[in-house]
This record gives C-alpha cells, structure tokens and sequence, in this order.
C-alpha cells in the first residue's frame, strides 16, 4: 500500500513509483552509471531514473516522490565532481532533465532566447548561429554534454567569464518546480498580463535565489537568456610566464580592465601535457576547424599555419601559459583590447608566443568528453575556489603550501597536481587545481568514449590508499580556502557554503528550503547538510 511506503523493500517502491507514472521513462538499468559523479561514489545505488519530457510530467514526479517519501535527485550530463546529483540515500531516484532539450523562442527584437533545461550550450549555440546574437555566457568546455539547466543550478564558468561574468549573469528569468509540486514563474513573467521575459529585475530579484542553489530549491523546467550582440572581431594571444606571482597579477588586471572574454592559464606541466597527448595528427585534424572559423579564408590559413609549424611544438620551453581571447564590435576593438594586454603582460615579465592555445579553443569550443581521465588512464579531482584580485597570489601560495604539508603522502601515493587558472572580471580570479592519481575509473570516465577509445585505455587497479590521500588533501586545500574568503561553483556536497555563512543568513536559506521543499524531496543535502534540514 502507498501509505506503507517508508517501510518498503526498493522492489516495491519501484512498482509503487511505476503505477503512480504509467506513461513515464521510468528504467532501472545502468544503476551503476548514475551512482557516480566524476569523484564522488554515492553509498546507495539509486532505486530509478526517471526522465520526464515536460513540466506537467515533473510536476507529477515531485508529487510521487511526496507520496512515496522518495528522494529526487536532478542530474544533467552528469559531468560534476560534487556529488550534486548522486543518490542521497536507499530512497533516491535520479531524475534525468536531458529529454527536455528543446529551444523554445528565440526572439531578436527582444533579445532573449528560452530553453528548457536539457538543451546543451553546444545546441544552443547552433540554434542562435546567423542571428549575429549570443548569450553573454555562452558555455563551458564540456558544453557538447553540459545542459543549461545543470550549469544553471550548479553554477558554471568559462566561454564569456572574462568580463561577462558566470552562468548566472545571463538568466533573465525561471520556471521551477518546486517541492510542493508548483510551478514557480520568476522575472518579468511572472505576470498575468501579456508576460515576457524580457526583464530579470522586477520587484526582488527572485531569479537569483534559484542560481546556483544546487537544485536545493525546486527543478528548473525552463530558463529565459538573455541576446546580445555576437562579436565583430576577435583578437587573441598568449604569454609564458616564469614566475606564477606575475602571472596572477597580470590576470587580475585583465580582468579589472574587462579587456578579455577569456583568460586562463595553465601551469607548465598540464601545457605540456595538454599540447603534447593531442599529438601531431590532432593538430591536421584542427587545421581545417580553424581554417572555416575564421573570419576569412586568408586569416584561417594564416592560423592554420602557424598552430602546424610552430603553435603546439613549443610546449618544451613553456612556463606558466596564459591565453587571452579578445572580442570587438570591429576589428579595431578588438585589436586594442589586445594591444592592452600585450602591454599589461610584457611590462609584468610575461613572453609572448604563438596563441596556438587559444585558436585551437576557439575553432572547437565544445569537444567530445573522451579526457575524464588522463591520456595514461589516471583518475582527476577538480577543485576550485575564486578570489578576489588582490588575493590571487595568497591563494596561489596557500595551495602550494597545502601541497608541500601532503608531500610525502603525494610521493606515496603517486599523485600530482596540475592548475587551470582564470579571470572572472572585473572582481575576481579563479584557481582551480586538479589532482591526477592512479586508481580505477568509474563508468562515467569511460561513458563518452566509443568503443576504440575504451579499448585503448589503460585500466589501472583500485586504489585505495591513494583515493584517501588525495580525499585528505583535497579537505586541507578546501579549508585553506574557505578562511581565505573563497567562493565556489558546483557547491554540491562537496564546499562548505552554509558552514561559512553568518548566522542570520544560514537561517534564512534553511527556512527558504523549508517553504519551497517542505518534504525534503528535492536534492537532499545539497547546498544544505543534512543537519542545516533538521
């Protein structure tokens, strides 16, 4: 009986959860799949995944999973790496938001686009190609896999973070299902006269609250972005610095000035690494990209030229490698905001050299998700925090010093670091650090690869001792952190958030959970550890 539900077997509760959708994707197969994230292993397999195709259908799922006493737990690509969508406990269904991947409106005069949440950014930006239009964020790496609605609710950075800011500020509106099984409008929409989302700030900005909550707070079913004008031009270049402590201040002023789209760098190992596993038949395979995304048939020779003869070939003598790409209303634009950062880098001591980085990003923005783990099968832990200008070189320092205090177990256990850093303008600089150790993969390492790639891995044995070392690092570096004043993307399970917050503030967003999810229904733990839910 359904109300017996809390003391039934998973068998039961599946058939129980079956007769309440009769006419939903409701599978229980590749469990194991869905248990992971790219870190985190949940204790519990999940008891489903269901995959709704609208919002009436959502609506209904949070309904049974409040009859049923189940846990919902939203998941996109599932490319995080803060157990944010793992099973939080024996109860947990996984609700897979990928068949809701349609462009709903895209409208020029108005200068915004509506999507639901399973639309990719790769998707997207070929839905607003010949518009001259984009969103000002406009994606991550992983953006051929990466949905709208996970990176929303996770909160995302890269493709326009350099002066455009994070996922967040380009919504101008939401739809939410929240846990009481209402549909929440925010923005201008949420009007019964003639709505349009047109308009974020309309009375208190309600849009924010759901950006970055993890999902805590209800389960977007469509997002408003807003259109700007696509550049005219684009510049780019690229520096090797020797001393890290120059190049973060060099980013930081970048970003202050707002003079690039994007800036990041990578520490000399992972250049190399990052230049040299592609290997010469990728940089051929890269020419003709290039080539037909330029701006013309002469510059993309140009380009394609230069990444062959000399672009990728100099990872040997690389430092510390910073990318900057520049976009204009005209090329003249453009090439100024370059100019600028030209001066900026070389009068900080940076070298430059051939942008080869860069126009490889930009010719191929989203590639395939084949690189979860290392060329040579490794297992990667991300981390990342941003800070504000004036403290990129403490943080820098108080990273490495947590590395030097784990140095014997890192010796022990195998395991390196690599860092990607950015600048988030014109407030911030983000570093992230990644952390590669041998061990076996989860299924979600090998899920993007095809068939000759899963055959070419090298599968490495469990390894436990260093799994845990790396877990003890990870926490030190995370608390290092946190008494910095550090942010977080992808809060999840994983960064401390309400452990941090002032106490009238952590009361608030408990008693927030509280009336939009009074069930406890939708994506337990996250954002909120179990004790802030009592």
């Amino acid at each position: 009986m359904l109300n017996d539900s809390a003391q039934a077997e998973p068998v039961e509760l599946l058939g129980q959860l079956q007769g309440l959708l009769p006419d939903m994707q409701v599978s229980s197969d590749d469990l194991e799949l869905y248990r992971t994230d790219i870190f985190y292993v949940a204790e519990h397999l999940p008891l489903a995944v269901v995959a709704p195709r609208n919002t009436g259908e959502v609506q209904r799922l949070v309904t049974a999973a409040r009859t049923l006493k189940l846990s919902l737990c939203t998941r996109g690509a599932g490319l995080s790496y803060s157990a944010g969508y793992i099973p939080a406990d024996g109860r947990s269904v996984i609700v897979d938001m990928t068949a809701m991947d349609q462009v709903l409106e895209v409208n020029t005069a108005d200068r915004y686009v509506v999507v639901e949440p399973g639309v990719t950014w790769a998707s997207l930006h070929d839905a607003l190609r010949g518009t001259g239009l984009t969103t000002p964020f406009w994606g991550t790496f992983s953006g051929l896999n990466a949905t709208i609605g996970a990176s929303l609710a996770q909160g995302a950075k890269f493709y326009g973070s350099g002066h455009r800011g994070t996922s967040a500020e380009s919504v101008l509106g939401l739809k939410i299902v929240t846990g009481t099984g209402d549909l929440l409008v925010t923005g201008s929409a949420a009007t019964s006269q003639q709505p349009s989302p047109f308009f974020r700030n309309y009375g208190p900005d309600l849009t924010g609250v759901f950006l970055g909550d993890c999902g805590a707070f209800g389960i977007k079913v469509e997002a408003s972005l807003l259109l700007i004008p696509a550049a005219g031009a684009v510049e780019m270049c690229s520096f090797s610095f020797d001393d890290p402590a120059a190049l973060l201040r060099t980013m930081g002023q970048v970003g202050a000035e707002m003079l690039a789209t994007e800036c990041l760098a990578m520490d000399p190992f992972s250049a190399r690494a990052r230049i040299d596993s592609k290997g010469l038949w990728q940089d051929i395979k890269t020419l003709g990209t290039v080539v037909t995304s330029a701006t013309s048939k002469i510059a993309g020779v140009r380009d394609a030229v230069g990444i062959a003869l000399g672009g990728r070939r100099f990872a040997s003598k690389i430092g510390y490698l910073m990318n900057c790409i520049a976009e204009g209303r005209d090329s003249g634009d453009a090439a100024s905001r370059i100019r600028r950062i030209k001066r900026i880098a070389g009068n900080a001591g940076g070298r430059p050299v051939v942008a080869s980085v860069p126009k490889v990003i930009r010719a191929m923005p989203f590639t395939r998700m084949t690189g979860l783990l290392t060329p040579s099968g490794k297992r990667m832990n991300w981390l990342h925090t941003v800070v504000p200008n004036s403290r990129a070189v403490d943080c820098f320092n108080a990273t490495e010093a947590a590395f030097a205090t784990h140095g014997e177990a890192m010796a022990k256990g195998g395991i390196d670091r690599g860092y990607l850093l950015s600048a988030h303008g014109p407030t911030g600089v983000g570093i992230e650090t990644l952390i590669r150790w041998s061990d076996a993969p989860y299924p979600i390492h090998t899920h993007f690869m095809d068939e000759a790639e899963r055959a070419r891995l090298r599968v490495r044995a469990e390894n436990l001792p260093a799994r845990q070392a790396v877990v003890a690092l990870s926490n030190d570096i995370v608390a290092r952190w946190a008494a910095m004043g550090g942010v977080h993307m992808q809060i999840g399970r994983k960064y401390p958030y309400m452990a941090t917050r002032l106490d009238p503030t952590r009361d608030f967003v408990q008693r927030l959970k509280q009336v939009l999810d009074p069930d406890g229904v939708i994506n337990p733990h996250n954002l909120l550890p179990p004790a802030a839910t009592d």
